[in-house]
C-alpha cells in the first residue's frame, strides 16, 4: 500500500506554508486556495479550513542510514518530543523502526521514521534528511474495529502489527493507515487527541475483488467512520 497524497484543513496557511518550506525544507506549490506539500513519492495538500477539535498525525518515512542525521538536523530547528527520557523512540521488532516526533502548525503531531524495510534506499544530499513518502497518516474513527473490517473487504488492505480496539494499523510498511479510537491521546503527547476535522486520503492499494497485481488509487474521506 502506497499513500499518493492526504488533504487536511489548516486555519492559518501561510503559517502551514512557512514551516515547511523553511524550517523542514520542504518543496511547495501554492495555488490561490491551497498548498501542496511534496514529501517525496507522497503529497499533502492543504487548504483553509474551520477550527476542530484534536489534531491530524502525520510521519513522513526517511532513509534508514540517514536517521542520525535527520536527529541532529531536526533538533536544531523544531524541539523533539520525549518518551521515557529519549527523543529517539524505538519500534518494536515487528515495526523494525526508528521515529523522531514533533509538533508542526498547529499542533499537528508529526514524525520522522525510519523503516528497516526501507534501508536499500539511497540517502539524499547529505545536508538534509531525503524523505521517501507520507508514512503513515493517523485517522480518528467512532469504531476502529468496524473501519479495519471495512478497510479489510473494500480495498483488501492488511491489518498490521498491534491491533486492538483503540489503535490499529491497516496496510503494510510501505504506507499505514493508523486507524484509532477518536478520543485517542497521539502518542508521545499527554493531551493532543485524534482530530475531528476532514482529513482525505488517496492511496494506492489492491481492491477486494481485483488481481493482487492491479493496484488502482482509491479515494477515501476519513472525517469519520466508513460503513
Amino acid at each position: 500500500m502506497k499513500i499518493l497524497d492526504i488533504t487536511l484543513t489548516v486555519q492559518d496557511l501561510p503559517a502551514s506554508v512557512e514551516f515547511y518550506r523553511r524550517i523542514l525544507g520542504m518543496a511547495i506549490y501554492e495555488t490561490t486556495d491551497r498548498a501542496v506539500v511534496q514529501a517525496g513519492s507522497s503529497r499533502m495538500t492543504l487548504i483553509p479550513g474551520e477550527r476542530f477539535d484534536g489534531v491530524h498525525h502525520v510521519a513522513f518515512g526517511i532513509v534508514p542510514s540517514e536517521f542520525e542525521l535527520a536527529h541532529a538536523w531536526l533538533s536544531e530547528r523544531v524541539v523533539l518530543l520525549v518518551d521515557d527520557g529519549s527523543e529517539v523512540i524505538i519500534g518494536s521488532p515487528e515495526w523494525d523502526s526508528r521515529s523522531l516526533y514533533f509538533l508542526g502548525p498547529e499542533n499537528i503531531v508529526l514524525e520522522f521514521i525510519a523503516r528497516g524495510a526501507d534501508a536499500d534506499q539511497t540517502p539524499g544530499n547529505g545536508e538534509s534528511p531525503r524523505i521517501l513518502s507520507i508514512s503513515e497518516i493517523g485517522i480518528g474513527v467512532p469504531d476502529v474495529s468496524a473501519t479495519v473490517r471495512w478497510l479489510s473487504r473494500e480495498l483488501a488492505l492488511p491489518p498490521f502489527f498491534s491491533q486492538g480496539e483503540s489503535f490499529a494499523p491497516v496496510g503494510d510498511h510501505d504506507g499505514l493507515l493508523i486507524v484509532v479510537q477518536q478520543d485517542r491521546i497521539w502518542f508521545p503527547t499527554q493531551s493532543l487527541r485524534a482530530a475531528r476535522g476532514p482529513l482525505e486520503v488517496r492511496l494506492e492499494a489492491p481492491t477486494a475483488n481485483a488481481p493482487v497485481n492491479v493496484t488502482p488509487a482509491i479515494s477515501i474521506a476519513t472525517a469519520r467512520s466508513v460503513p
